[in-house]
């Protein structure tokens, strides 16, 4: 029973400090990210999805709000994806700093970023576009967990 016990406060000790780790997947990306609040988690993934991508120095360069809404939070974590993507992928920002509130199921954000220069940045994975391949978001006991796979 101790050895459980000891086992379980490593376990979520390590989890708490990690922001995401990545998965095997065969012709995707996975990656399962953590945080302790769901402003938290969003944040996290937003981070990760461009650590992922992008590499080279940032600047603060230009600030965007984005509004999503859904039905619940799978479609939020979904729709806040596609419009970090949609903006990368369209006006090639890249976002650094962010200021995130969650009322109920709208994520209203205030995000400051870069925007992608060749010159200074360059593309290490080129992710598509997110998928609603196992994903999942989960309450823990010390915060939230969740898995989301994209399109390389």
């Amino acid at each position: 029973m101790f050895i459980d016990i000891l086992l379980y406060f490593e376990y979520t000790v390590e989890m708490a400090r990690k922001k995401f780790e990545y998965l095997n997947h065969t012709a995707d990306l996975g990656i399962r990210v953590f945080g302790s609040t769901v402003e938290e988690l969003f944040i996290n993934t937003a981070q990760a999805i461009f650590e992922i991508q992008i590499s080279g120095k940032l600047a603060i360069k230009k600030e965007i709000e984005i509004v999503v809404e859904a039905e619940n939070l799978e479609e939020l974590l979904i729709d806040w994806c596609r419009e970090l993507l949609y903006n990368f992928s369209v006006h090639r920002f890249i976002p650094m700093n962010y200021d995130i509130s969650l009322q109920q199921l709208k994520l209203s954000a205030r995000i400051n970023g870069d925007l992608f220069d060749l010159k200074r940045h360059k593309i290490k994975t080129d992710i598509k576009n997110v998928t609603y391949h196992n994903l999942t978001v989960k309450k823990q006991k010390n915060g939230y967990e969740a898995t989301i796979v994209f399109d390389v």
